[in-house]
């Protein structure tokens, strides 16, 4: 069950939305420029909206510093690497993109999915040119499956026992030293399973300013 409710911070209308779980506390996220709320029916909207208040300025950062990572739309745009294209439909039904400058043409009328899949290919490469380098220079390891989704909530993910990392769509339009982050957060999990102390030393060992990239990839959110 989803409601959507609108509060007032520092004199702006704010919509939030909660989502009512099988949970016992209650948690907020700024997702995607929006105030959302995840909690158990028992808590109350003064519960809720004193926990949006208790936030008020990291809130009101985080939206104000939301940029959206595309409009896939004739003569909107999309970020690639941390690079803004415009998006230029030439549509001669061809599942095609090329840049140009700093413009993309996209050579189909699906502009989403065309885009998309050159994103997922431009992201595979750049993968699987940096996984060689930290295998090569870093770790002890063969080189894994490598899978691109588009995930929810996380930034990638690690199965060791089938020696396969898989990494979210969304870092095809993030910085190139934040998704070194990932590459190598991932890659700490065939050393250190879970996110313990001996896991963290491991990163820290290969990238020590860790604590920096994994604060500014939080900033920019999912």
């Amino acid at each position: 069950m989803v409601e959507t409710k609108i509060i007032i911070l520092d004199q702006q209308e704010i919509v939030y939305k909660i989502h009512y779980k099988r949970i016992k506390n209650c948690y907020l996220r700024v997702e995607k420029g929006e105030v959302v709320i995840r909690c158990s029916p028992l808590f109350s909207q003064i519960e809720i909206e004193k926990l949006i208040r208790n936030h008020q300025e990291e809130i009101l950062e985080q939206i104000k510093g939301y940029v959206p990572k595309y409009n896939y739309q004739e003569d909107g745009y999309v970020y690639l690497f941390n690079q803004k294209y415009q998006i230029v439909l030439k549509d001669m039904n061809i599942k095609k993109c090329a840049i140009h400058d700093r413009q993309i043409y996209v050579y189909s009328k699906n502009i989403q999915a065309t885009t998309e899949m050159f994103l997922k290919q431009e992201l595979m490469n750049y993968l699987k040119e940096r996984i060689d380098f930290y295998l090569s220079t870093s770790f002890h390891h063969v080189f894994p499956e490598i899978q691109i989704k588009k995930m929810k909530r996380r930034w990638g993910a690690c199965f060791y026992q089938k020696n396969r990392v898989c990494f979210n769509l969304v870092l095809a339009h993030i910085d190139y030293a934040l998704i070194d982050y990932v590459i190598v957060h991932e890659l700490c999990h065939f050393l250190e399973a879970n996110h313990s102390k001996a896991f963290y030393h491991e990163i820290e060992k290969r990238m020590p300013d860790y604590k920096e990239r994994e604060r500014l990839l939080k900033d920019v959110g999912i």
